[in-house]
């Protein structure tokens, strides 16, 4: 036969219950604090975390480097006017996205100087020039494979 008497222990009187949440903390009985809430915050890291893994585009780096950096500054509002929980996550988007929008800028005038260096700008002049013609223009393009293969060897040591 099993007991049925409940354990000994600080209950309320009958039908005097205290609502959820209110229960004493000695009886074992503790509210949850509530999860971190900031979904503006969280939406903003997301982005800054693609913006630096694609940096090495301009989209990818610039553009989502900047809505990361907008979105985390409007969650970092939200935090500070207390309709947000977590402002980290904001403050961490922030600085994220200027990392992303700053390599993403280093990349592309990297690229440009060297794209320049091994010919770039005649490259496309020769294929301004050429307009339409496809025999012309693969000529252009071989002409700039040389001048990037003459570049590269010429600089290797043998």
């Amino acid at each position: 036969m099993s007991n049925q008497n409940p354990p000994p222990g600080n209950y309320p009187p009958p039908g005097n219950y205290p609502s959820p949440g209110e229960y004493p903390q000695q009886g074992g009985y503790q509210q949850q604090p509530p999860a971190p809430k900031n979904t503006v915050g969280t939406v903003a890291l997301v982005l800054a975390i693609l913006g630096v893994l694609f940096s090495w585009t301009i989209v990818g780096g610039i553009l989502l480097g900047l809505i990361a950096i907008v979105l985390g500054f409007v969650g970092r509002s939200r935090y500070k006017k207390r309709t947000a929980t977590n402002g980290t996550v904001s403050l961490i988007a922030i600085i994220l996205g200027f990392v992303a929008a700053a390599l993403s800028i280093v990349l592309v005038v990297v690229g440009v100087g060297l794209f320049n260096a091994v010919g770039g700008q005649d490259f496309t002049d020769c294929l301004s020039n050429a307009g339409s013609d496809t025999a012309a223009q693969q000529q252009c393009a071989d002409e700039f494979q040389q001048n990037v293969e003459n570049q590269y060897d010429d600089s290797t040591p043998n």
